[in-house]
């Protein structure tokens, strides 16, 4: 089974397209890849998550070779914890914060802190450590501050939970009941979201007024200072970071990876009435796209098995 999941503007998993076949291989791999480029189209601009498979990879970079592709940390965290030989929690928390982190100085910070304690016992042999081939991944592919572009701050997405049940018990159904099954999944989410959509009468998604009004109340003690134009200086209490509005980037990394106003934009805010936080927020994010997106038919609804097309040609499966 092979499936493309994204996120919507409210944070939600959105299930983009489903392929079954019969191996997962690098040519199954391709026949999907292509198939989801037919329906999203030539100009689209798209990024990819994965897990650590090879054959994913050759096919992203041969299909979407302009495209950005990551790798989902929880499938290196899984690796990690099959290599220690156990689920260690200090391991576990300082991978994580290197994944999470924003700005290359704190990840750098972080990762340092890794490979010291995978550099002590129980972690290291003799010879080296035991998680020595996370030095072979690129950091690009795993950890957000060297993310390129907004819109690639997603770091992993969690596989519906339909999918989930399909795809380990696909062997007990005809192939004609798994495309229903899907088929009606897919439209109970879309009719779900629809009605989400419907209640957002605010300027930005559900998901966007809670994040911005948590950065509120987090920056509400912060200290801004104008050092010239449209750059500001703010002190968090813990350090001190530059916004510059025009670029919408800080210097923490947050603003320009979410696409969403960190706190420190949102202190200097507070002194530049002729603009809203609001405005300061990436477009897709937006109620108004998040209402567009659902607002009509927007699941292509798969035709019972009766009216499927029968080649002339048949080839007998014999089972193995």
């Amino acid at each position: 089974m092979y499936f493309a999941v994204a996120l919507d503007g409210n944070h939600e998993p959105l299930l983009l397209a489903i392929g079954l076949g019969t191996l997962e291989c690098e040519e199954s791999w391709r026949w999907f890849m292509m198939k989801l480029k037919e329906c999203l189209g030539e100009d689209t601009e798209v990024g990819f998550i994965s897990n650590l498979c090879d054959k994913i990879d050759f096919v992203v970079d041969s299909v979407y070779p302009d495209s950005y592709h990551g790798y989902c940390p929880k499938d290196i965290a899984r690796k990690i914890r099959d290599s220690v030989g156990h689920d260690d929690t200090e391991v576990k928390t300082l991978f994580r914060k290197s994944c999470n982190a924003y700005s290359v100085h704190e990840f750098y910070l972080c990762l340092e802190r890794l490979q010291n304690a995978c550099r002590a016992p129980p972690f290291c042999t003799l010879l080296r450590c035991l998680i020595f081939w996370l030095d072979d991944i690129a950091i690009s592919k795993w950890t957000r501050a060297f993310f390129p572009k907004v819109c690639y701050n997603v770091k992993s997405i969690d596989v519906p939970e339909m999918l989930k049940i399909i795809s380990t018990s696909t062997r007990e159904f005809l192939i004609t009941t798994i495309i229903e099954l899907i088929n009606t999944s897919i439209q109970t989410t879309y009719a779900e979201l629809a009605e989400v959509a419907e209640r957002s009468f605010g300027v930005v998604t559900p998901y966007v007024e809670i994040e911005l009004q948590k950065r509120i109340n987090k920056s509400y003690n912060w200290v801004e200072k104008r050092l010239y134009a449209d750059t500001f200086e703010v002190d968090n209490n813990f350090g001190t970071n530059k916004v510059q509005f025009e670029r919408r980037v800080c210097s923490c990394g947050k603003w320009q990876k979410n696409g969403i106003p960190c706190g420190h934009a949102i202190a200097c805010l507070r002194t530049r009435t002729s603009e809203s936080i609001h405005e300061m927020v990436d477009y897709k994010f937006s109620a108004v796209v998040y209402r567009v997106t659902f607002e009509s038919e927007s699941v292509n609804s798969v035709p019972s098995h009766v009216h499927l097309e029968i080649p002339n040609e048949r080839v007998v499966m014999l089972p193995p």
